[in-house]
């Protein structure tokens, strides 16, 4: 590199980065540039409408310039690998909440209710983070009916732009679900704020693992499992059961256990106060596995 021009002199090596894709383009992301120098950005703007994004210069002669290109020249961009996992490490560092110092959680799974002191706990944070309407809204469409409306399905749309799950699904029919208070930005941002929090708060009481149950029943043979990027579990083998007796009509019926990973949560019953208003299911819901054929 002529010294005519800026430069990093050690630059982080390329085998620590991944090549640009669609699914890096949100928000906030950090990447750089594949020029000879490496040249940091930030991604500041998506308009898929238009096919393009922005984003600004971090160094060198260009430094605070900010560009706008194509959809198509991501791949001229490269990001750190890892990137959410570390957005959502800072995140954890940042919720700064006192978590109660016990939870009897043999005692909440056993009376499949939840904590007011947690729930209060995370109204504080999803407000500190500027997200509690985006929780009030997943958490009561997701308990009610997570087919009802696109809202659910446009976080899984943002879950898989993170990296976190692969979203195997229709196209939202309303564009509008991505607008105003309801961005790709902002729903990237509950979808970390609540998995930091919950990764913060099972930390906290020194659980790295824990079983879940799922219960079927269908009138005829058990269908091919279908990948979803949110996934309903119970910490109730009751509930489970309840499921998996089925009705008169039953033919195949399954009833799955397993121990999941805690970094798998999304949400619990013991934390959430939606999960808790109407029904009594001591329930998880876990980021999905493409490759768990039961969780």
């Amino acid at each position: 590199m002529s010294q005519a021009y800026a430069s990093d002199p050690d630059p982080a090596p390329d085998r620590d980065f991944l090549p640009g894709e669609l699914g890096h383009l949100v928000v906030g992301n950090p990447g750089r540039l594949l020029d000879a120098r490496r040249t940091p950005v930030t991604l500041m703007r998506v308009d898929p409408d238009r096919g393009a994004f922005e984003v600004e210069i971090g160094a060198f002669e260009d430094a605070r310039a900010c560009w706008e290109l194509p959809l198509e020249d991501v791949g001229r961009l490269q990001f750190a690998r890892d990137e959410t996992v570390a957005r959502i490490e800072r995140a954890r560092r940042e919720v700064g909440v006192e978590l109660p110092a016990r939870v009897d959680l043999p005692a909440r799974m056993e009376a499949r209710a939840g904590d007011p002191e947690l729930f209060a706990l995370l109204d504080e944070v999803m407000i500190a983070r500027g997200v509690a309407d985006l929780e009030q809204r997943f958490a009561t469409t997701f308990v009610s009916n997570p087919r009802s409306g696109e809202f659910v399905k446009a976080h899984a749309i943002v879950l898989a732009e993170l990296g976190l799950c692969p979203y195997r699904g229709k196209v939202v029919r309303d564009p509008g679900v991505f607008e105003g208070p309801c961005s790709r930005a902002r729903r990237a941002a509950h979808l970390v704020a609540r998995l930091a929090f919950t990764r913060e708060l099972w930390s906290s009481v020194g659980v790295e693992s824990v079983t879940l149950y799922r219960g079927a029943a269908v009138d005829g043979p058990l269908p091919e499992p279908v990948p979803s990027s949110f996934v309903s579990a119970t910490f109730s083998r009751e509930v489970a059961t309840a499921h998996f007796e089925g009705g008169p009509a039953t033919r195949t019926a399954v009833l799955w256990r397993q121990r999941v990973p805690v970094g798998r949560l999304f949400m619990t019953f013991l934390e959430t106060r939606e999960m808790n208003r109407r029904f009594s299911e001591a329930e998880a819901v876990l980021i999905g596995d493409p490759a768990n054929r039961a969780f």
